[in-house]
């Protein structure tokens, strides 16, 4: 399965996700189904070995022994293969559909609005109920062919008892088949309940520090209950559901088991049923609740896995934020062809191009005009904070402007290929995450000593345990958010990007680090396309040029001037 190429329902989901261990499914389907018939030819030669120790003694019950333990020894072997062929395509369809969310989740395009919590929720526990059915779907197939054969051996024995089993069997099945429909709004609220509060959850430990900072822990701590008390709630109603139609399948079985032993019961009294035969009905109806309750089981678990699948197609239906262009054809902007070219950059350098917002709107609403010249360091100042956040949005194209255009070397940014455009230019957000992994792993092999010492990362390298050696724990919880921001910063720098935006880089830095930081950038992006979107007039003070943005428009200030009216620059910020 691929996101190019989408199923059109949720049970085609389903269907896709079983058939792509379909080899597995199979051999776990046959070995399931020879189980199933092993011991379902348990009573009937049980049964056998009874006529014939009541017809001729020893001599004539010793085969039927024979084949009785050949018969467990069938049984026994082709369950445990069977089991392994089973949980090979359980856990490799669960895989398929993780992939599918994973590949969604991470296309250039973007357009994913779900929280990486409810992601994890949807990767997970959504992907496992899935990978789940296609293991009871192989004992649910071997059940039903048990069944069959059960069925036919009593219509054998009895017509009139084999036709009582299929008129009960059939009335069961149909009734909890149309009980189980019920269930997949009730799973489906049981997975958004988990994934808002694993979201909610994740939220409250990224902003701990902050979140104790204003202390706000108790407010935290309310609405995650809250959200935890909602997901709690979905999965009661959801377990009160299965618990009645658990009763409902108890009820039923037993009530079956009543019908059929009065029934033979009736016939044998009668004459019509031999006391073998009456033996191996009894034994073949009591094998048959197994098989029965594992078809009951179908039911539900096709609801969860539908319910689930729903939730993915959801995400993997999501149109893409941005568009790539079609690049054959496209003229570069010096006037050349770019036909042959793989993208635009092989047809110029970046490095001397400029860039320009011209009454681009993003999401905030305002409309940011101002220019980016190539080769020196830019700071840009915002007054609107969510204005500011479309900046590094706009030119990582996360989203293209409502109205108005960004422009790069006098090209629209949508001309040019997601993956070229950001190598080409890099934006590095103040909240940028680390990986698991060493920090050398983080970091890159190429420049990357450099480029610590410019973000002071060495500092920070230097007091870990293992140095450039140490394993970041998930989520980099093992370092502080400055010294986090700062190998961070350290990365980007490492690219050595021919255009590199910043946003806030130094926010969790205080200040007498802000200002070595502030120096060693001025010296390492220096004739290098640089823009730093921050309020820090430490930042500030040592680019080129400043450009103001508010709502009435951008003022350009050069750094000289900058430094000789840093107090009126002070107020401008405040204002």
């Amino acid at each position: 399965m691929d996101t190019e190429t989408l199923p059109a329902s949720a049970p085609s989901l389903i269907r896709a996700a079983l058939l792509s261990r379909r080899r597995d499914l199979a051999m776990a389907c046959l070995l399931y189904s020879s189980h199933q018939l092993g011991e379902s030819l348990v009573p009937v030669v049980v049964g056998a070995a009874i006529a014939a120790a009541a017809d001729g003694g020893p001599a004539r019950t010793a085969p039927w022994l024979a084949v009785l333990a050949a018969d467990f020894a069938l049984l026994s072997l082709s369950f445990r293969f069977g089991a392994r062929a089973s949980q090979r395509a359980k856990q490799y369809a669960a895989h398929e559909v993780r992939m599918l969310v994973v590949d969604r989740a991470v296309r250039p395009g973007g357009g994913v609005e779900p929280p990486p919590g409810a992601l994890l929720t949807l990767a997970g526990s959504d992907a496992a109920r899935i990978g789940a059915f296609a293991g009871i779907c192989a004992s649910g197939l071997a059940a039903a062919v048990a069944l069959v054969v059960a069925t036919a051996l009593l219509m054998w024995f009895s017509p009139v008892l084999g036709a009582v089993v299929l008129v009960c069997v059939t009335v069961l099945l149909l009734a909890i088949s149309k009980a189980s429909d019920r269930l997949r709004a009730g799973y489906r609220g049981e997975q958004q309940g988990s994934a808002d509060a694993a979201t909610l959850a994740e939220d409250i430990v990224r902003g701990l520090r902050v979140l104790r900072g204003i202390g706000a822990e108790r407010a935290a701590a309310d609405a995650y209950t809250a959200a935890s008390r909602s997901a709690l709630n979905a999965a009661a109603r959801t377990a009160r559901m299965e618990s009645s139609l658990a009763g409902l399948r108890t009820l039923a079985t037993g009530t079956y088991l009543m019908v059929i032993a009065g029934v033979g019961g009736w016939l044998a009294l009668g004459g019509r049923l031999s006391l073998g035969h009456l033996v191996s009905a009894l034994g073949l109806a009591q094998f048959l609740t197994g098989s029965l309750q594992t078809l009951f089981g179908l039911g539900p678990a096709r609801a969860r896995a539908i319910a689930s699948a729903e939730r993915v197609l959801e995400l993997v239906r999501a149109p893409v934020g941005v568009i790539e262009p079609q690049v054959p054809g496209l003229d570069a902007p010096d006037g050349r062809d770019a036909s042959n070219a793989s993208d635009v950059s092989d047809v110029f350098d970046a490095s001397d191009a400029d860039l320009q917002f011209r009454a681009a709107v993003g999401r905030s609403g305002t409309a940011l005009d101002f220019t980016v010249q190539p080769g020196r360091i830019t700071g840009l100042v915002v007054d609107d904070t969510r204005a500011a956040a479309d900046v590094p949005a706009l030119l990582a194209r996360e989203y293209d402007p409502v109205r108005g255009e960004v422009r790069l070397g006098g090209r629209a940014l949508r001309d040019y290929d997601l993956d070229t455009l950001r190598s080409t230019v890099l934006v590095a957000l103040h909240d940028a995450a680390l990986f698991p992994g060493t920090v050398r792993d983080n970091l890159g092999a190429h420049g990357s000593a450099d480029a610590a010492r410019t973000a002071t990362a060495d500092q920070v390298i230097s007091t870990l345990p293992e140095g450039w050696d140490t394993v970041l724990s998930e989520g980099t919880r093992s370092v502080s958010g400055g010294q986090r921001q700062r190998l961070a910063l350290a990365r980007a720098l490492a690219a050595r990007p021919a255009v590199l935006v910043l946003h806030d880089p130094t926010t969790a830095v205080d200040s007498a680090t802000e200002a070595v930081i502030a120096d060693n950038l001025r010296r390492y992006r220096e004739n290098q396309t640089t823009l730093i979107v921050t309020t820090s007039p430490t930042l500030l003070s040592r680019c080129d040029r400043v450009v103001f943005c508010d709502r009435r428009g951008a003022v350009d200030s050069t750094h000289d001037e900058l430094v000789a009216s840093l107090d009126a620059y002070r107020a401008v910020v405040v204002r």
